[in-house]
C-alpha cells in the first residue's frame, strides 16, 4: 500500500513535469518574435531624443539588435536571447535618459542666460535717486 502511494506521487509529479516542459516547448515567445517589440523600443528612444542626448546607448541597443539577428541566423537562441535582453535594457535607458539629459542641458544654458543678464544688469549705469519721482 505503502509502495503504491509513492508509485502515484512519482507518476503523478513526472506527468507534472511533462506537462510544463511541453507547455515550455510550445510557447510562441521565440526570439526572433521579440525582435519587433525590440525596433518599437529602438524607435521610441530614437523618437525621444536618444540619438542626441543618449547616444551611446542607442548605439549599444542597435548593436546588440544586429548581434542578435546574427546569432539567429547561426542558430545560437542562447546568445541571441542575450543580445535582445540587452538590447531591450539599453533602448529602455536611452529612451529614459533622453529627456534627462536635455533637461540637463536646458537648465545649463537657463543658468548661462541668467549669468549673462546680471552681468549686463551690473555694467548698467546707475540711476541717481534725485532723478527718480
Amino acid at each position: 500500500m505503502k509502495r503504491n502511494m509513492i508509485s502515484l506521487y512519482i507518476v503523478t509529479g513526472l506527468a507534472a513535469m511533462g506537462v510544463c516542459m511541453a507547455a515550455g516547448c510550445a510557447t510562441q515567445d521565440t526570439v526572433s518574435s521579440r525582435f519587433p517589440k525590440l525596433e518599437e523600443n529602438i524607435s521610441a528612444a530614437k523618437t525621444a531624443g536618444a540619438g542626441v542626448y543618449a547616444p551611446y546607448s542607442l548605439k549599444s541597443a542597435e548593436d546588440k539588435l544586429e548581434s542578435a539577428r546574427s546569432a539567429v541566423r547561426s542558430n545560437d537562441m542562447v546568445s541571441a536571447s542575450r543580445f535582445v535582453d540587452e538590447a531591450m535594457v539599453d533602448a529602455d535607458y536611452a529612451r529614459a535618459k533622453a529627456p534627462t539629459e536635455k533637461a540637463k542641458l536646458d537648465a545649463i544654458q537657463l543658468r548661462e542666460t541668467i549669468q549673462v543678464l546680471r552681468n549686463e544688469i551690473t555694467r548698467m549705469p546707475s540711476v541717481p535717486a534725485s532723478s527718480i519721482q
